[in-house]
């Protein structure tokens, strides 16, 4: 029988915390972080929650000193998982504690070609080894359902819809001058007036009822600025649903090119003060195309990568490092 290996998940810890944004409203544990200890036993990997029993140890954030003290007196590999690099001029304190941990690894994983590119571009700085996996949701909970709306349904989703890389705005916008027999649903916190054609359902924190709300609907709205790994985009593959969406961050990677429509955005990578907005042109333009291929689009669509590929990604990067 196999030795069973251990890792420990240093994410969640006091530096961490204080980076964590209450303004996103979204919850302190990651996904993918999560879904590592449900899944472990599959690849003969277990979760301990004390380090010094681990042979390996990981992050989606820092390490803490008494950690990287323990790593290099015992010779344990560290692996950090890579979001996006925040390119908000306000927001730049944060790199600098997140990109130190990917200098003390020994492996970082980003989520997708965009977050590692951002790295390179901001900081000058790429990791001597390195692996992209991109970004995923369980495909147990996400998964196409078969409905029939009365109005067709737009839907996004956004732990704060006040955050202007999320781009509220754009969504106004394109409510203006959709058809009559569309509708746009807004998941998340939004304290903002909108027309009557653009319904909010509030902040949610289940899976089960995010995917129900996603699977539901005919169509997802990717307008997010230079999102690396957009989960909730993720949400709405696994759903099976086509995507409008803009061509800045990693979307290009995640969505592909048979499961939705494109909207030019500043792909550019800087730091910033604003979120440029969309034009108005290009919102119109991309809504009319959307429409007129997208029972072509529903009719070749192409699966998202299962979930438990993902998964087993890491776990094979734990595995020889181990």
């Amino acid at each position: 029988m196999k030795k069973i290996k251990k890792y420990y998940d240093c994410s969640i810890n006091s530096l961490s915390n204080k980076l964590h944004n209450n303004n996103s409203y979204g919850p302190i544990e990651n996904d993918i972080m999560r879904d590592l200890t449900k899944y472990a036993h599959l690849y003969n990997f277990e979760r301990v929650y004390d380090y010094k029993e681990s042979d390996i140890i990981v992050t989606n954030t820092t390490y803490p000193i008494d950690i990287l003290e323990w790593a290099d007196k015992k010779d344990i590999a560290l692996v950090k998982r890579m979001d996006g690099i925040y390119w908000q001029n306000e927001l730049k304190y944060k790199n600098c504690m997140l990109n130190r941990a990917a200098l003390e690894s020994d492996m970082v994983i980003f989520i997708s070609k965009f977050s590692k590119d951002s790295l390179k571009k901001l900081y000058g700085y790429s990791p001597l080894n390195y692996k992209v996996i991109l970004n995923n949701v369980d495909d147990k909970v996400f998964y196409k359902r078969k409905i029939k709306n009365e109005k067709f349904t737009f839907i996004s989703s956004a732990t704060n819809w006040n955050r202007h890389p999320k781009r509220l705005k754009s969504i106004i916008e394109l409510s203006k001058f959709i058809n009559k027999d569309d509708i746009i649903k807004l998941i998340g916190y939004c304290d903002v007036d909108l027309p009557d054609n653009i319904i909010k359902l509030g902040y949610v924190d289940n899976d089960e009822q995010m995917s129900k709300l996603i699977g539901e609907s005919d169509a997802f709205l990717s307008l997010f600025y230079r999102d690396a790994g957009s989960k909730v985009t993720c949400q709405a593959l696994q759903c099976q649903l086509p995507i409008l969406h803009v061509s800045s961050g990693g979307l290009m990677e995640l969505v592909n090119a048979s499961n939705g429509i494109v909207i030019d955005d500043d792909i550019h990578i800087y730091f910033s003060d604003e979120t440029p907005d969309l034009l108005i042109d290009d919102i119109k333009d991309g809504y009319s195309i959307f429409k007129m291929y997208y029972n072509d689009i529903v009719d070749i669509y192409n699966k998202n990568k299962k979930y438990q590929n993902t998964i087993s990604e890491y776990f094979s990067v734990f595995k020889d490092l181990c």
